[in-house]
């Protein structure tokens, strides 16, 4: 295989690290391992999840509801938990699928021609389901709106996400985009916004180009949590742009995740619309604007700085990152204020 160049160290900071063959590898195995970790919990409060396991999930678990889990509500007849993964995983293996077929970067119509087929022709083993079936009969209605718009209703794939509802779906599968394009966060932002727009539209479009940025950038040798956000903010549009500022603003004054999480859970919720219960949101929850955001994302850049705080705080980045937020607050030219008002 003939040698890469590699690629240019992130500013300010020694060009040492994990090889660029494990970041791709850990960034696939963490996605796995982290989706089948809160795959029984999703949906469910912090309190819920401490009432119902004894403190915080650190390992895996089981059903939420024991042994009746094929018949319990809401996620019958799902088998989530005991270490199974999840659709983000099943559609994130997908999309890899349609890169090594393709073997080019890919654009809205290339979902349209590869990997709705993934979705529709191919049986593949579904963990929860405890059998190998089509990954459409376990994906998210959201994630069957790409088959109903692309193979039925033969929209065209640059705007099929338009009328989705509005998730985290496109977002939670855009892994392999930031590691096809490992260092250029800019071109994993364009590219994801691209192949999620036959996905998904506003603020799910939006999230699912930070995330792909986000991971490109943490792809250049001796990058830190750091330089990660620092070319999310920059990049991030609208809402998820202000609800990223302020949660990393919060988060930059925490080394304790436990500690942090109620603070960053007040700094998203102006910007999420789906609210305190998932099972019940309002009549605005899941609905296009640009003054909201995917609260995932934000979050778990807030739970990347946090996490770097740690110790004597081994992102030398921080500090600088932490002064910034911090006058972006104070300056008149972000849109985080007014956007809370509305």
């Amino acid at each position: 295989m003939t040698a890469v160049s590699p690629l240019p160290p992130a500013r300010g900071v020694p060009a040492t690290g994990p090889a660029l063959a494990d970041r791709v590898r850990g960034a696939l195995l963490g996605a796995a391992v982290g989706d089948a970790l809160g795959g029984p919990v999703e949906g469910y409060s912090p309190e819920q999840i401490v009432a119902r396991h004894g403190g915080r999930v650190t390992g895996i678990v089981g059903p939420w509801a024991g042994e009746r889990w094929r018949t319990a509500r809401p996620l019958a007849p799902y088998h989530k938990g005991d270490g199974h993964v999840t659709d983000d995983t099943l559609m994130t293996h997908a999309l890899i699928r349609v890169y090594a077929k393709v073997r080019d970067h890919l654009d809205a119509h290339a979902i349209a021609a590869h990997l709705v087929p993934e979705l529709t022709e191919n049986p593949r083993w579904i963990p929860e389901l405890e059998a190998e079936a089509l990954p459409l009969q376990r994906v998210f209605l959201a994630e069957k709106w790409l088959v109903t718009r692309l193979h039925y209703a033969h929209a065209d794939p640059r705007e099929a996400g338009v009328g989705n509802v509005v998730n985290c779906g496109a977002a939670m599968y855009m892994a392999p985009v930031g590691l096809v394009n490992a260092g250029d966060p800019d071109g994993a932002y364009a590219e994801a916004a691209e192949i999620a727009g036959a996905h998904q539209s506003s603020y799910g479009r939006e999230a699912a180009a930070v995330f792909a940025a986000a991971v490109a950038a943490a792809c250049r040798p001796g990058a830190g949590p750091g330089d990660v956000v620092e070319a999310c903010l920059r990049l991030a549009k609208d809402g998820t742009r202000a609800a990223i500022e302020a949660v990393c603003a919060v988060a930059a004054r925490h080394d304790e995740a436990e500690a942090a999480q109620g603070e960053l859970r007040a700094a998203v919720a102006p910007f999420d619309t789906v609210g305190e219960e998932y099972r019940a949101p309002s009549l605005g929850a899941r609905r296009p604007s640009r003054l909201h955001a995917i609260e995932e994302l934000p979050i778990a850049l807030g739970m990347l700085l946090v996490c770097s705080g740690r110790g004597q705080g081994h992102d030398p980045r921080r500090r600088e990152l932490q002064e910034g937020l911090r006058l972006d607050r104070h300056d008149g030219r972000r849109p985080r204020r007014g956007a809370r008002r509305r």
